[in-house]
Order: C-alpha cells, then structure tokens, then sequence
C-alpha cells in the first residue's frame, strides 16, 4: 500500500504543474485590463476634441450668419456702391471660410467613423476574450476542485511518509488559488471596460448622427446664403440708379437748403429768447423746489417727534393699564378682607348680643348675693377663727391648691372643644372641690373662703388669658369701647362664679 501510494503522488504533481503552466500561460496572453482602459481613455479624449470643434465651427457658422444679417441692413442703409461691393467680397470670403470648415467637419467625420470601427472592432475582440476567460475560469474551477481532492487523498497517503511533498502540494494550491482571483478580478475589469466600451459608443454614434444633422443644415443656409447674395447683387445694381437720381435731387435739395438756413436762422434768435425765458422760470422754480424741499425736511422731522411722541403715550398707556390691573387686584383683595372683617363683626356683634343677656343675669345674681353676703357674713367670721385655731386651714391650702392646679392644667375653662362658654351655663365650672379625704361638714367653711381666693386668681388670670387671645386673634381694627366692654362684662362673668361657688358652699353649712 505504501508503494502504490508513493507511485500516485509524483502523477498528481506533474498534473498540477501542468495546469498552473497552462494557466500562466493563459495570463500571458489574455489582454490586460489596464490596456482596455488606456484605449478607452484615447477614445474618450478623441470624442472630447471632436466635440470641442464641433463647437468651435458651430460658433463660427454664427457669426457669419450674424455678419450676413449685418450686411443686408448696411446695403438697405448705405448707398454707396464701393462698400456694398466690398461687403460682397467680405461675404464670399466668409462663404469660402464656411465651404472649408465644412470639408475639415466632413475629414473629421470619416476620421471618426474610423474610429468607430476600431472600436468596435476592439469591442468583439474584448467579448471573444471575456468568453474565453470565462471558459478558462470554469476549467481551472473544475481543475482546483479534482486538484483538491486529488490533494487530500495524497494527504491522506502521505501522512506516514515525508512533509516535503505534502509543502510543495500546498504551496502549488495557494499559487492556483491567487492565479484564480487574478483572472476573476481581471474578468471583472473587463467587464467594466465592455460596459465603457458600449457606452462610447452610443455617445460616438449620437455625435455622428447630430453631426450629419448640423451638417446638412449648414449645407442648406449655404445655399440660402448665395441666393441671398445673388439678391444683394441684384439690390447694388438697383441701388446704383437710385444713387444717380438721387444725386440729382440732391442739387435741386441745396438750393431749398439755402432758403431753409435763412428762415432757420430767423427762428433760431426767436427760440433762443424763449430758451432765456424757460431759463429764467426754470430758476424759480427751483428755488420753490427748494424751498418745498426744506419744508418736507421740517415736515418729516415733525412727524418723528410725533411718533416718538405717540411711542411714548403708548408705553405710557401700558404702564397705566398694568397699574390698573395690580389695582383691580389690590381692590379685589381688599373687598375679600373688608368681606372677611365683616364677618368678624356680625360675629362680633352676636357676642356682644350675648353679653348683653348674661349682664342683666348677672346684675341680678349681683343684687342676690349682696344680701345673702350680708346674712353670712356674721357666720363666717366665727368659723373662719375657730378653723385657724385648730390648724385645719393648711389641709384646706394644700386641698385648694390641688384644686385650681387641676382646675386650670388643660388650659382655660371657657374655651373647650372649640367654643367659648357663656356665662348661663354654670355646670361648666363646678370642679372636683370634695376630691380630698373629710367631711364637707368639718371643711366645709374653709373650703369656701379658700375657694373664693382661689376663683379670684382664676378670674384674673382668665381675664389675662382672654387679653392675650384678643391679641393673638387679630383682632386690633377693632373698636376700644368693645374691648372694655368684653373686660367688664368677663368681670360680671367672675363675679357670677363666686357667687355659684359661694351658694355651694352656703349649702353645704
């Protein structure tokens, strides 16, 4: 098995060197896309320098038609023969220089057509080229593909034996893989160049087709020009015997100049005076121009202070309708507080109803107990000096204490839950005074006088306590007579709850 194996590699090898000489060879002699692009590139510069004098001669036929219609208003004009004569020479030397530029546009039209062929001659030779190409392509394609396989299978022999061959094998597939991109990348140049090829030609062909165009045209206005030209000769000859008679009348025209020249000069001297006069009036009216001209410079300045003026009234405008806009605002704040303060009063005037109410209670309460005062006041005195001797009166004190402390812990006792109490309502003050541990027999006396001390300081500290809530409250706008009413009529308040607190303890003795 070895030796077979040894045997089929050199074959292979030979037959691969074989094809990459084939293929080398191929190259050599296959057109370089380089020079299909070189030749296209001399054909484009060719089209470029036919166009140009194409255009060139299409600028001279122009001018001399230009010329022509130049020359055919100068004869109608002129009347002297010599310079139509030569004006017709100028013409037929323009003619001659338009028959030669035609013969040089007719060279330069086989020239092209020349050209035309050749490179359609180099276009079948491109496309027998690209055919070849492409069938050489697809032979070296099929050739790789047996080569490769032909590659692995002596791979596969060759793996026990030496590396040598096995490089030289890939060294030669690496070089028919780059042989076969050069030859794709040179069919695909070629492509391009076909495709530039075909489209120089279309152009070419258009270029000779409007080419014969313009030349047939041209061919015509030659034509129309020497007919033209025989009708100019025609109009010399009729010119010339219109120019003798007209000399004629040119003699028998001197004579009416002469008389005319007189006349003229006569009224010349009457027009110069009217000129002097339409100087002068002229003059004036410049000065009125003048004189109108400053006006309107007065005028316009005018105006400018009238519009810097109206600026200003309309700036002044906008400043007084934001001042009444922030005033309307102000306005309308100060009906909400006048609105607001209102309130405050009707509220205000309720309490003072209410007020009026517990003062007359209280002035009857108050005549009450003026006489009961003057009943008790002997039993009081007794048991006042009977409780000090016994030593009593400190528990009473320390009672008492206990007593207002929490009495008045949570604050004032006409004002809770949110609303003030009147003075009608006197189970709002009766207090836990019998907390303690005793009788209200034995401490009876003594919690009374006690009591009275104590609701003494409890009526001036409210008084205090409703001072401070009068301010606290934003209350100043109002009068100083209502508030000293209110002072007066709390004092009547506390008057009333020492009364209570008196018939309780009258009660209990």
């Amino acid at each position: 098995m070895r030796s077979k194996s040894t045997k089929g590699s050199p074959a292979s090898l030979d037959s691969s060197d074989s094809r990459s000489l084939k293929i080398m060879s191929f190259a050599k002699t296959a057109p370089s896309p380089e020079k299909q692009n070189a030749r296209v590139s001399d054909v484009q510069q060719q089209l470029s320098k036919l166009r140009e004098e194409l255009n060139k001669e299409k600028e001279e036929k122009s001018r001399a038609i230009e010329e022509l219609t130049d020359m055919k208003r100068s004869v109608a004009s002129q009347r002297n023969g010599g310079e139509n004569k030569l004006k017709m020479e100028a013409l037929e030397k323009e003619v001659q220089k338009a028959k030669e530029s035609e013969r040089k546009l007719l060279e330069s039209l086989v020239y092209q057509t020349k050209l035309l062929e050749q490179t359609k001659i180099s276009l079948e030779e491109a496309k027998l080229e690209n055919r070849s190409l492409r069938e050489t392509n697809r032979s070296l394609e099929g050739s790789v593909n047996l080569g490769s396989r032909s590659s692995r299978k002596s791979e596969k022999h060759l793996l026990g034996n030496d590396p040598l061959p096995m490089v030289h094998a890939e060294e030669e597939l690496r070089v028919l893989k780059n042989e076969l991109q050069l030859a794709t990348e040179a069919e695909e140049k070629s492509k391009i160049a076909m495709d530039g090829l075909a489209i120089a030609l279309k152009e070419v062909t258009t270029e000779n087709n409007h080419l014969k165009r313009t030349l047939s045209i041209a061919q015509s206005e030659l034509e129309k020009a020497r007919a033209e030209a025989e009708q100019l000769k025609s109009l010399l000859r009729s010119m010339e015997e219109k120019f003798q008679a007209a000399s004629a009348e040119s003699e028998r025209l001197q004579f009416e100049l002469e008389e005319s020249v007189a006349a003229w000069n006569e009224k010349e001297s009457s027009f110069i005076k009217c000129v002097k006069m339409s100087e002068e009036e002229i003059t004036n009216a410049k000065a009125e121009n003048d004189n109108l001209v400053q006006s309107q410079r007065v005028v316009r300045e005018e105006n400018a202070n009238l519009r810097d003026i109206l600026k200003h009234a309309v700036n002044e405008a906008s400043i007084v309708k934001e001042s009444l806009e922030i005033a309307r605002n102000e306005n309308s704040e100060l009906k909400d507080l006048l609105a607001e303060k209102e309130s405050n009063l009707q509220s205000l005037k309720q309490e003072y109803e209410c007020l009026k109410v517990s003062e007359a209670a209280a002035t009857d309460s108050v005549q009450g107990l003026k006489s009961l005062f003057a009943a008790t006041s002997t039993m009081d005195s007794s048991q006042l000096v009977s409780s000090l001797e016994t030593g009593s009166i400190m528990v009473s004190d320390s009672k008492a204490s206990k007593f207002s402390s929490e009495r008045w812990r949570n604050g004032n006792p006409r004002i809770q839950k949110g609303r003030r109490h009147s003075i009608g309502e006197p189970g709002k003050f009766n207090g836990s005074l019998y907390g303690g541990g005793g009788s209200p027999e034995q401490n009876g006396v003594l919690c009374a006088s006690l009591s009275n001390v104590s609701d003494l300081r409890d009526a001036s500290s409210i008084v205090a306590y409703d001072e401070e809530t009068l301010i606290s409250d934003g209350f100043d706008h109002t009068d100083a007579k209502l508030k000293k009413k209110k002072t007066i009529l709390r004092r009547f308040a506390d008057m009333l709850r020492l009364k209570h607190s008196y018939k309780q303890n009258s009660s209990y003795l």
